[in-house]
């Protein structure tokens, strides 16, 4: 029987404290004005996702695809600006507390992007704080942003030394955040590609699953309220769905039936907005393929926490009237990302 060594151990990681001249020594007291009376025992954050296709910054450093590796191939210093004004103004419009980026390129693009993101005077709107990881040696990583400060950091990979060579792949990042003494952690995940095979793969996007089901586990037992959030290459229908027949089941009336199993060692229960009460899916999906709409970028939810007003987002340019993301070109630097970013509120 071949055993699978799978531990968590610190990669390439960076945590930024965007610093606004005279703003910080405000910033807490705006927010105390400005936040709506809320219930006592829940507090509401807006949570974005999006997969933001290739974004490297204007630097070639040899470690890009190689469609963007020269400006023999169209790529500058103007498109990249080009981009980042773009992803700022949906960042604006989503207007989310904390905004999740996967396929960025390095840490310091999360400073330009904050920098894009600073002409108001309610300081309570800026994104003050940041946090990028990446594989050694990958192309690309994830990166937040975020208007509350992000604690207790961490970044978790596989380490799988025994049968099959193991791929690059992106870590787990983890972060709490803290309003009015509630505490939320979330897990930014960028599960492994298709692209060498949907069935060649999944080995290794279930493992993948099994530690973020140990880690939301873990998690779920020290603060209670957890969410999960990325690309998961896996579409919704492809995890395990167990819909209960009576939905009192749930000890807590206020809280949503658990839908869907992520497997590991001990099995999670969480909970999936793409899923509907009679079983379907939410329409539309986020990733659109083969003339198809997949739903591959998720919210997973386990604990004291409700998910409302999930969404793809697909009503602003980065998106045509049909709801079919703009995927970015590279030749003619239109565009925006093949995905649609995803939303929600969540009350913890």
């Amino acid at each position: 029987m071949k055993h699978i060594s799978i531990f968590t151990r610190r990669l390439r990681s960076d945590f930024l404290t965007f610093f606004f001249t005279a703003t910080l020594a405000f910033t807490q007291i705006s927010c105390a004005l400005s936040e709506p009376e809320e219930s006592p025992k829940f507090q509401n954050l807006k949570v974005a996702n999006w997969n933001l296709q290739t974004f490297f910054d204007a630097v070639f450093d040899g470690n890009e695809y190689t469609e963007y590796k020269s400006a023999k191939s169209g790529w500058s210093t103007e498109r990249y600006e080009e981009r980042l004004d773009r992803l700022a103004s949906v960042i604006k419009k989503l207007d989310a507390d904390i905004f999740i980026m996967e396929e960025l390129e390095k840490e310091s693009q999360l400073q330009d992007i904050a920098n894009r993101l600073t002409g108001t005077f309610d300081f309570s709107r800026l994104y003050t704080h940041g946090f990028f990881a990446a594989a050694e040696g990958s192309s690309i990583g994830c990166g937040v942003i975020s208007r509350y400060p992000l604690e207790d950091i961490s970044v978790h990979t596989l380490d799988v030394r025994t049968g099959d060579s193991q791929p690059p792949m992106r870590p787990i990042m983890q972060f709490s955040v803290t309003k009015r003494n509630r505490t939320l952690t979330i897990f930014v995940n960028h599960w492994k590609s298709k692209s060498s095979g949907a069935e060649a793969s999944e080995i290794w996007r279930k493992r993948q699953e099994k530690l973020l089901s140990r880690l939301m586990k873990s998690a779920k037992g020290k603060n209670k309220a957890v969410l999960a959030t990325g690309d998961f290459n896996k579409d919704i229908s492809e995890f395990d769905i167990c819909i209960p027949e009576n939905s009192q089941s749930e000890k807590n009336a206020n809280l949503p039936v658990k839908n869907v199993i992520l497997h590991g060692e001990e099995n999670l229960l969480v909970y999936s907005p793409w899923i509907l009460k009679d079983g379907e899916f939410l329409c539309p999906g986020s990733y659109w393929y083969k003339n198809a709409w997949e739903r591959i970028d998720h919210f997973f939810a386990a604990g004291d926490i409700v998910i409302s007003d999930f969404c793809a987002e697909s009503e602003g340019d980065w998106a045509f009237e049909n709801g079919q993301p703009r995927r970015y070109q590279l030749w003619n630097g239109k565009g925006y990302s093949d995905h649609l970013p995803i939303s929600c509120t969540v009350s913890f």
